[in-house]
């Protein structure tokens, strides 16, 4: 397999993660608008509203043919129809895809092997360019300079995490939930602000303000979680009052189970759309 010479990206589809890629690299100045070539079901719909608004092109699936790399960024619904589309156009373009629980072996079967396959787990911090990529590259079949070009614009959207293909489900509970994780945990700490007499806008940048900063503590000072908690937590103080609470009542316990819940449902799915999504 030769390597492309145009830099060029074909988007197939115009959603919430086509935005958020497209935003992305052309706000860190990693590709131009005509470089992003946009695609969608509706042809009028979507990908003409992003044109208007990063002007990109929006094209054929034809267009596909010329480009250096295609992006699967739709539902897992319809991948299927999606790269039945692209697929007479494929000629050893690599394929990356957002698709959430479709795996790499559908996703080769679907393209009849004509690209080598790159899967990827994006958070939803992606789409302020601050989440979490995990991606699962190929053995075969991709050139170093297409996978380290791969990593370098998914940079563009945060921290990207390379694993293999087997821990997708485990990466979906940590870092693709773990937003809803986290959200639900700063809840319950802001409705228990109120009930201890904070007004709502005292007590919300509070919260994010302490996320934020142990967060980068936590990076800056190479601290592990556990480390970064015994500092914290004096004893016979008030941080270690609290703990006392989360330790009584199983804190570990719990998240272990909703991680695991979390994980084990991802996997259902992935098996449920590879039974069920085939063309």
């Amino acid at each position: 397999m030769t390597g492309l010479a145009t830099g060029d990206v074909f988007v197939l589809g115009a959603g919430a993660m086509a935005e958020a890629f497209i935003r992305g690299v052309l706000q860190r100045g990693a590709l131009q608008p005509a470089q992003l070539c946009v695609v969608s079901r509706n042809p009028q719909g979507r990908a003409v509203a992003l044109q208007g608004q990063y002007g990109v092109r929006a094209g054929s699936y034809a267009q596909a043919a010329q480009a250096r790399l295609v992006l699967l960024a739709v539902k897992p619904g319809d991948a299927a129809d999606a790269l039945a589309q692209v697929e007479p156009y494929l000629h050893g373009q690599p394929l990356v895809s957002f698709a959430a629980g479709v795996t790499m072996r559908w996703l080769e079967e679907q393209v009849q092997g004509k690209s080598p396959v790159v899967r990827t787990m994006p958070n939803l911090p992606v789409a302020v360019l601050a989440g979490v990529t995990a991606v699962a590259f190929p053995e075969h079949g991709l050139l170093p300079a297409d996978r380290a070009w791969i990593r370098f614009l998914l940079e563009q959207l945060g921290t990207v995490v390379e694993v293999p293909e087997s821990l997708m489900d485990a990466v979906t509970a940590v870092s693709g939930s773990g937003p809803g994780f986290v959200c639900a945990f700063l809840e319950a700490m802001e409705q228990t602000a109120q009930r201890l007499g904070m007004d709502p806008q005292l007590a919300r940048p509070l919260l994010l303000q302490t996320l934020a900063g142990t967060a980068q503590a936590l990076r800056e000072w190479e601290l592990s979680p556990a480390e970064l908690r015994q500092r914290v937590a004096s004893p016979g103080g008030t941080t270690q009052a609290g703990l006392a609470v989360f330790e009584r009542g199983g804190l570990a316990a719990l998240v272990s189970e909703a991680l695991t819940a979390a994980a084990n449902r991802s996997a259902e799915l992935g098996q449920a759309f590879v039974s069920t999504g085939r063309r």
